[in-house]
């Protein structure tokens, strides 16, 4: 793969594809990369999402600031919402264009014809708005092992840290964003697997695998391989098959993992960090961001034992 790249300081992996650091970077000064050439086979929209994130660490690097056109998409209010439900619970049947016989299509005359201005508004409004409200697997779930939560849309710029010469150093940024405030957590003490979330998701995905997974049964996350959270108190815990991290908080955070102990502030820039022990590269906060969020629109849920607030 990339025979183009053959000779140069790029850093591959064993399979050709290029590796990057946190930000994008492909180990040289002023080279990015992303999409297939990182991901391997991938999709458009997880390749335009790398480019994104490329602009956006070069313009931190550059000191310039990230400008981005507005999305536009409508944040609906509480009563909006109830409303979206409400168009849930009818089949409005789909407005049918005109069509023209088969015996007249002979000439340059539409096949198919639009649909009238009354007809195309009443086309409209069967959308599910699942942009702005999903809750599908929430619904087909019949353990209630899914938890809708609110998040507060946040664009930070996540501390990369490193070593140097002993000491825990900031070395770049990373862009951070959650702009969706609806959000799911999946409880996984309640689920059975039973496959409904992922059979009705309207997204194609797979919810009881791809959700952030909380846990009740402390012993049950200690055990888990894969990628698991935890409330305990007024702190979240994380681990990815390994040593736990533990962040608490609510600007200025604290995070600790095995290697560090990092004090941010809301917007998650860094205000203090105390190394515990050499790390090798560099090292992103991205997780720790990820779970601040989590703290914050989740902060004393009495199902999964948050105790904050």
């Amino acid at each position: 793969a990339a025979p183009f790249l053959a000779g140069s300081r790029i850093p591959r992996a064993a399979d050709g594809r290029v590796r990057v650091e946190p930000s994008g970077r492909a180990g040289v000064d002023r080279v990015y990369a992303g999409g297939d050439l990182v991901r391997g086979a991938a999709t458009i929209v997880e390749a335009c999402a790398d480019g994104r994130h490329a602009a956006e660490a070069i313009c931190c690097d550059l000191r310039v600031r990230f400008w981005a056109p507005q999305d536009g998409l409508p944040v609906p209010s509480p009563a909006e919402l109830r409303g979206v439900k409400l168009v849930r619970t009818r089949k409005e049947p789909r407005r049918e264009p005109p069509v023209l016989p088969p015996e007249r299509r002979t000439g340059w005359d539409l096949v198919e014809g639009p649909l009238s201005p009354e007809e195309a508004r009443a086309e409209a409004l069967r959308c599910l708005q699942c942009s702005s409200l999903c809750d599908k697997c929430v619904e087909v779930c019949p353990n209630r092992a899914h938890l809708p939560w609110t998040a507060e849309p946040v664009r930070w710029q996540v501390p990369v840290l490193a070593v140097r010469t002993g000491a825990l150093v900031q070395v770049g940024a990373e862009p951070f964003a959650i702009v969706q405030t609806r959000q799911i957590a999946h409880v996984v003490d309640l689920c059975n697997a039973c496959g409904n979330c992922g059979t009705f998701c309207v997204h194609q995905g797979d919810p009881f695998r791809e959700k952030p997974r909380f846990f009740l049964d402390p012993a049950a996350f200690r055990n888990d391989e894969g990628t698991a959270f935890r409330l305990a108190g007024e702190a979240i815990l994380r681990r990815e098959g390994g040593p736990e991290a533990r962040l608490s908080g609510d600007g200025p955070w604290t995070y600790e993992d095995e290697d560090l102990v990092a004090v941010l502030d809301r917007d998650f820039r860094l205000l203090d960090g105390r190394l515990k022990r050499p790390f090798p590269g560099e090292r992103s906060l991205r997780g720790a961001a990820e779970m601040a969020v989590l703290l914050a629109g989740l902060r004393g849920d009495p199902l999964l034992g948050g105790g904050c607030g």
